[in-house]
């Protein structure tokens, strides 16, 4: 929902409709708990604010009638809450634009003072952006004690109005704001910073004379009205101006250059399919404004589940979001046959990507808190992709509430503060089946539709294998769909039918493999001897020959890895593809008759136990 002050009263449902509001002291009601949105206001005083001293016999009825109008048309969950210290509206971050604007106004004063000039222009033109008009709740008559309220944001718009032509004038705009400066000090004729900013305009602009005889007709103005001198900051400008202080030079081109913005995304892919519900939520973590919302986002999920894809799409979708760039960064977390990046080197190369070109390879800590520096206050997107882990990621992460960072990494980041986490699953066969489609072309794929939808049912709703299939097709022009399905659907042959140029699933598969122990890769290797997708505690301790406890840790090592999924407290499941990739592991590596044994051992625990395994439901996109 979104509430608007800074104007007429103004409130829209999420789709954007506007809600009629009703009858006026049931707006100026909505108007007094705008202004003190989060506060509890006891009845009393809002029967006071409503009529004064000339209340009805009913005023209390009366109030109730309006909160439950109100109630009504702000619809549910109640924005309006009862309590033993009065009402109080619940607001959410970024819904009210009062907060907004006080937000953007104070980044953008603290810009100015720390002389990031394009920065503070920025925001402060956004926040006076979110005024429809000069004052605030605009027609609507206040009682006395808001006035006072409404009178100090106007107050604070008057100040943001001065330090935006500040801005623009250490910035070189003074010929372009000479009209705005002129028309603002007709309107406001005794206020000496306006005049003084006006002379500094019009000498920057070769019109000395002019600036000269604005001060004159100031001083004259104070005199006669006042009677006082104009100030001293007045009075000091006067001076320098004749004195032709060449200090009041215009800024150099490269001091005035607004900063470069950086725009690191990689290419987004034309055949992105589905994942909307996915697609939705982050688009809504990365993008709530306000100091509530959180600023770091982690997409996990097993090896070509498509985390990268997903993140560069909903990066690109949300990008104007962030005027002062969007960073990009591959971790190599875990890339086959590359080392992961060295933190130091990574916030080198993103020093640089801000302007510092003098950044290189220094002390973690100190390039980390130059970073933090840089970032400060500025509106970026930071990108983190194939992350290994929370100490690769931890000194990357900028302190600014303006910035949004998008991590993607196989294992949960839980160590990391302040974290939104999404996992991803493997996509349903609807949409694996359009993506195909849209890789190979739709004509190729409704010509054998049953080919196409054994392919994708092989590939066990895996983006990555996916992609490669039709990588194969594409290569291969001739060759049918239904004789790449049969390939595919002989399971020794399958991984190795999955590959294509650089990719391949079980390369992606053995990075997390070799991440594990010792004890972990065995259990990895022996679950996949039983030919099933999904298996119990009970079964792999027996397995294993560990303890059902010592078998529960294994399995939950392996589920962190995003090598298997846990289904409830005591059952896991293993995606088809990683079942082959673990039965390659174990002829390589486990002996036959070590493989006969744990067999036995595991038929043994099936037999006797009292109730029959559950099959698990496989989770999708």
């Amino acid at each position: 929902m979104d509430f608007k002050i800074l104007g007429p009263i103004e409130v829209r449902a999420a789709h954007g409709k506007p809600i009629a509001l009703g009858r006026r002291k049931q707006r100026v009601l909505l108007a007094a708990l705008l202004l003190n949105a989060g506060k509890a206001i006891p009845s009393q005083r809002m029967l006071d604010w409503l009529w004064g001293e000339r209340a009805p016999a009913n005023a209390e009825s009366n109030l109730y009638t309006y909160i439950s109008a109100l109630r009504r048309v702000l619809g549910t969950p109640s924005r309006i809450e009862a309590g033993s210290n009065g009402y109080v509206l619940r607001v959410a971050p970024g819904e009210i634009d009062v907060t907004l604007f006080e937000q953007l106004a104070a980044q953008g004063h603290q810009a100015l003072s720390e002389r990031r000039n394009d920065v503070a222009l920025e925001r402060l033109t956004r926040a006076l952006g979110l005024w429809r008009a000069e004052s605030v709740l605009e027609g609507l008559p206040l009682p006395a004690p808001l006035r006072g309220e409404a009178a100090r944001l106007e107050c604070l718009r008057a100040t943001v109005v001065e330090a935006t032509l500040e801005a623009r004038l250490a910035l070189g705009q003074h010929g372009e704001m000479l009209a705005d400066l002129e028309a603002l000090t007709r309107r406001d004729p005794l206020n000496e910073r306006l005049r003084a900013q006006l002379m500094l305009a019009l000498y920057r602009s070769g019109r000395r004379a002019d600036a000269l005889a604005v001060y004159q007709g100031a001083r004259g103005m104070l005199v006669a009205e006042l009677g006082i001198d104009p100030g001293p900051d007045l009075m000091r400008m006067h001076q320098r101006i004749l004195a032709d202080d060449p200090a009041l030079a215009p800024p150099r081109a490269s001091a005035a250059r607004r900063a470069f913005a950086p725009a690191e995304l990689p290419i987004d892919s034309p055949a992105f399919t589905g994942r909307a519900a996915e697609i939705a939520r982050l688009q809504t973590a990365l993008t709530s404004p306000g100091p509530g919302a959180i600023a770091i986002s982690a997409i996990t999920g097993a090896a070509g589940v498509g985390k990268s894809a997903l993140a560069v799409h909903v990066a690109h979708q949300v990008a104007d979001r962030f005027p002062d760039g969007r960073l990009y960064v591959n971790l190599h977390g875990s890339t086959p046959d590359v080392a992961p990046l060295d933190p130091a080197d990574v916030l080198a190369r993103l020093l640089r990507s801000l302007g510092d070109h003098t950044a290189v390879r220094a002390d973690t800590d100190e390039a980390a808190a130059r970073f933090r520096s840089l970032t400060d206050g500025r509106r970026l997107l930071l990108l983190l992709d194939n992350a290994r882990d929370a100490a690769q990621v931890r000194p990357l992460l900028p302190a600014s509430p303006t910035c949004r960072v998008l991590i993607t990494a196989r294992r949960m980041l839980t160590s990391l503060d302040a974290v939104a986490h999404f996992r991803l699953g493997v996509m349903g066969e609807d949409e694996t089946s359009t993506l195909l489609g849209r890789l190979i072309g739709e004509d190729r794929a409704a010509a054998d539709r049953r080919a196409a939808r054994a392919i994708v049912r092989l590939c066990g709703g895996l983006p990555l294998a996916i992609r490669i299939a039709a990588a194969r097709l594409v290569a291969r022009p001739g060759l049918a769909l239904r004789a790449l399905a049969d390939r595919l659907a002989v399971e020794d042959d399958r991984l190795s039918e999955l590959q294509s140029d650089d990719r391949a699933v079980r390369a992606c598969f053995m990075m997390s493999y070799r991440g594990l122990s010792a004890e972990s890769s065995r259990m990895f290797r022996l679950l996949s001897l039983l030919g099933g997708s999904d298996i119990s505690v009970a079964v792999a301790a027996a397995l294993s020959d560990r303890s059902e406890a010592r078998a529960a840790d294994l399995l939950d090592h392996l589920a962190d890895a995003q090598l298997l999924e846990a289904c409830d407290h005591d059952r896991y499941h293993m995606h088809d593809l990683l079942r082959l990739f673990a039965r390659e592991r174990a002829r390589e590596e486990e002996a036959e008759e070590d493989q006969a044994r744990a067999v036995r051992r595991a038929l043994h625990a099936v037999w006797t136990s009292p109730v029959p395994p559950v099959p698990c439901a496989t989770a999708s996109g």
